[in-house]
């Protein structure tokens, strides 16, 4: 059953205190993993989720002088544990579309550069795409359903899994189709459903008979369509209800359905790097995946550094993309409470196990096909790699 939900800011309205809310969850969520770091520095705890004190240059001489990671949309909170990684000399260029700094960890140097590329309509191209034409490219957040549409032509393996559930939501505006408790009630009810490109969830929603392919438009480029036209769009949970909900010109009601929640549970937003360049990259990736999966736990712990690169970030690309210090509060919050972020099923973090990976394939294979898609027949050893996890690294919840 698709989950469907009001705006998360309801309560904010009717307290009248946008931030009390903010606060609230956003203090527990980093006594939480405060909590979790202080105590696996211990030497009886059954796991343990920091590793030992990081090493100055750890990764000079075996990764690239500069590691570069190209995101898949505009600066935001999901990106927050790649963005922990930059040091205090991060700056960001509107002419590159890129922020760049020291590649630290819990503020020690490890030797090399961090380039962290803006995507989506900065980008203007697919991220696997990118990275195929672009051989400076370390790793790309490539989801699931990605990998699995371009295994034929750009294959490649993720190394590492940010976010467990998919934030990606359709929205709608609830107060306008009340009765609209599922996507497929919106689509009945609106004309068109705004997506960016040719995502393949929606060629499984069609398949699903969930929406039509008629009045799917493709040219949607992130804005808050909803304030001024009667449809739906794709978006993020961590993001958009919360902008509607905040807007100047008057707050809108958004319902929403999680496209995780429909069946498409692809892992979203993995770090992953082209299939011909795993040996070469094997012995950086043993020391920066544990990095990254510890970067993302600091920056729960304690998002407000990180936070303050996006911003500035988002500044200094100068689009109409914009990011409030209330907005990136609230994506670490809603990952959270979602449980967009977590350990699935096992206890490490950031792994992306087989079974779900498998499934996956089974179900959006033959999908894909039937659209005219030429689909190889792969498993999940194929495009994901769990070896350079540190088993160790947890997440408490």
């Amino acid at each position: 059953m698709a989950r469907i939900s009001s705006t998360l800011s309801n309560y904010k309205l009717q307290t009248g205190d946008p931030m009390k809310l903010s606060s609230v969850l956003r203090s527990a969520c980093a006594l939480t993993a405060v909590a979790l770091i202080s105590a696996s520095c211990g030497s009886s705890g059954e796991s343990d989720s920091a590793p030992a004190t990081p090493q100055t240059g750890a990764l000079a001489g075996i990764c690239p002088e500069k590691v570069v990671v190209q995101t898949d949309w505009f600066p935001q909170s999901e990106h927050g544990g790649v963005y922990e990684l930059l040091g205090a000399d991060a700056s960001s260029s509107k002419d590159t579309g890129a922020t760049v700094g020291t590649l630290t960890v819990q503020g020690v140097d490890q030797g090399v550069q961090l380039e962290i590329r803006a995507g989506g309509p900065f980008l203007q191209t697919p991220v696997v795409t990118a990275m195929y034409s672009d051989d400076a490219i370390t790793l790309g957040y490539v989801g699931t359903d990605v990998a699995i549409t371009r295994f034929v032509d750009a294959p490649t393996i993720a190394v590492f899994n940010a976010l467990n559930i998919n934030p990606q939501v359709v929205l709608w505006d609830g107060a306008k189709h009340p009765t609209a408790l599922t996507l497929a009630d919106a689509a009945k009810e609106v004309k068109s459903i705004y997506v960016y490109g040719d995502p393949a969830w929606t060629r499984y929603f069609v398949a699903q008979g969930i929406l039509s392919k008629d009045q799917i438009d493709s040219n949607y480029k992130g804005n808050l369509l909803l304030a001024t036209e009667d449809a739906a769009h794709q978006g993020f949970a961590t993001s958009e209800p919360y902008k509607y909900a905040n807007l100047e010109t008057g707050a809108v009601n958004v319902a929403y359905t999680l496209i995780h929640d429909l069946g498409w549970n692809s892992y979203p937003q993995n770090l992953a790097l082209r299939a011909d360049k795993l040996e070469e990259l094997r012995p950086c990736l043993e020391l920066l995946v544990p990095m990254l999966q510890q970067a993302q736990l600091d920056y729960l712990a304690s998002p407000d550094r990180a936070n303050a690169i996006i911003k500035a970030a988002v500044v200094a690309y100068d689009s109409w993309w914009t990011q409030s210090d209330g907005d990136l509060a609230n994506g670490v919050e809603q990952m959270l409470s979602l449980n967009i972020i977590g350990n699935g099923d096992t206890p490490t973090f950031g792994d992306l196990e087989e079974t779900r990976v498998n499934d996956f394939i089974g179900k959006a294979t033959p999908v894909l096909r039937e659209q005219g898609l030429e689909i190889a027949d792969i498993t999940a050893s194929d495009i994901v790699n769990n070896d350079f996890l540190n088993p160790d690294i947890t997440f408490a919840g």
